[in-house]
């Protein structure tokens, strides 16, 4: 992908069009007319909408490795729960908001289940992730063993905390503290 003003505006415009319409509203040519160009030109960009559709997933993959990438890494076993607990806390409010980013993501959900090159992105941006969190957590683990198994249960629970965040029996504060003190004794195994 060729990244300037033009690229940026498809990318906007298609973001705008899969917010709206879901994936099947993605088209190549309804990028094009949106964007005011010829599919051809739209093309010269992306060359299909799989390529279309990872560089829309590029700009907030990127963003979410990026942040955590900034996370800190864990301190020793004495800070351990609070640091963790801060750190789970921000992850799922940011969560609990239904933010674009959110929706964009539950899009790419649906989409990868039904198109093998989004399905493959979608993994390794989370194999990514788990990479990521792994090294954060791993100077509070007593095992790598036991670095994996905190990551396994973080990750599925942060991302499924998105959709079902306001249906919980409790507060955010009380499924942060219970994720944190399980990830505590996962990571002191």
């Amino acid at each position: 992908m060729k990244k300037n003003a033009k690229t940026e505006q498809i990318l906007d415009i298609a973001l705008v069009i899969l917010e709206k319409n879901g994936d099947y509203g993605v088209t190549m040519r309804q990028v094009a007319a949106q964007s005011g160009m010829s599919l051809s030109n739209v093309q010269y960009y992306f060359k299909n909408k799989d390529e279309l559709l990872k560089a829309m997933a590029d700009r907030y993959f990127s963003q979410c490795l990026s942040d955590l990438r900034n996370i800190k890494q864990l301190g020793s076993h004495d800070v351990l729960h609070d640091e963790l607990y801060m750190t789970l806390m921000a992850f799922l409010n940011h969560g609990a908001s239904i933010s674009e980013m959110c929706k964009i993501f539950r899009e790419y959900w649906a989409i990868s289940s039904r198109n093998s090159v989004i399905k493959k992105y979608v993994h390794d941006y989370y194999r990514e992730m788990a990479g990521i969190l792994m090294d954060k957590l791993q100077p509070a683990a007593k095992s790598d063993h036991a670095t994996s198994d905190a990551v396994s249960i973080i990750i599925p629970y942060i991302e499924g905390y998105s959709i079902t965040a306001e249906a919980m029996p409790q507060t955010l504060a009380q499924i942060t503290e219970l994720l944190t003190s399980i990830c505590c004794q996962l990571l002191n195994e």
